[in-house]
């Protein structure tokens, strides 16, 4: 009886062992299937998502399903000229952003804070923030020309200075032959 019980386990380790080598040889075979499978051409017009806008990206979606998009741009709100972006600290639903307010120095904002009294910086994204004004969404950018703001150098920071250019003699002209120093005395 204990050499059945023996035979047994071992027919059905061996059992396992084939389904598991199948297993393995259909995984291997599926995964170098894919591998050597012909890219897919990326479409000219194709743009990488997070570098858009949430209205960029609503359109792309409606464009995605066959929809033609509706109004886009007047849905974008103008943001108010009493806010300016100066950065933007983190992305997403929990960044902060350095914003100013009717011209003073910015300061850092949190997702969820007051900006202004009745205005709350609602999310972050490149370079753009989303500001709540008494429940209507408004967008901000930050301006890439911009300066920073008057008054505004936090300690330890200098202004990067421009290197200056080194003159260069004109093509097609040799440097001028300089003569040898003369030789002293007790130089032999």
């Amino acid at each position: 009886m204990n050499s059945a019980y023996a035979y047994r386990s071992w027919q059905l380790a061996h059992l396992l062992a084939v389904l598991l080598a199948f297993a393995c040889a259909a995984l291997a075979l599926t995964w170098a299937l894919r591998l050597m499978a012909s890219p897919q051409p990326v479409p000219a017009d194709a743009q990488l998502i997070g570098a858009l806008s949430p209205e960029q990206a609503a359109q792309q979606a409606a464009r995605l399903f066959g929809a033609e998009p509706v109004g886009a741009a007047s849905a974008a709100q103008a943001a108010p000229s009493r806010f300016r972006l100066y950065g933007v600290i983190a992305g997403g639903d929990s960044g902060a952003a350095l914003i100013g307010v009717d011209g003073k120095p910015p300061r850092a904002v949190g997702v969820g804070e007051a900006v202004a009294p009745g205005v709350v910086l609602h999310a972050t994204g490149y370079r753009v923030v989303w500001l709540d004004r008494d429940g209507s969404r408004l967008e901000l950018k930050m301006d890439p020309q911009q300066a920073s703001p008057a008054g505004f150098n936090p300690p330890g920071f200098a202004r990067p200075q421009p290197f200056p250019q080194p003159t260069l003699a004109p093509p097609g002209i040799a440097p001028a032959n300089i003569p040898a120093p003369a030789r002293m005395d007790n130089e032999q």
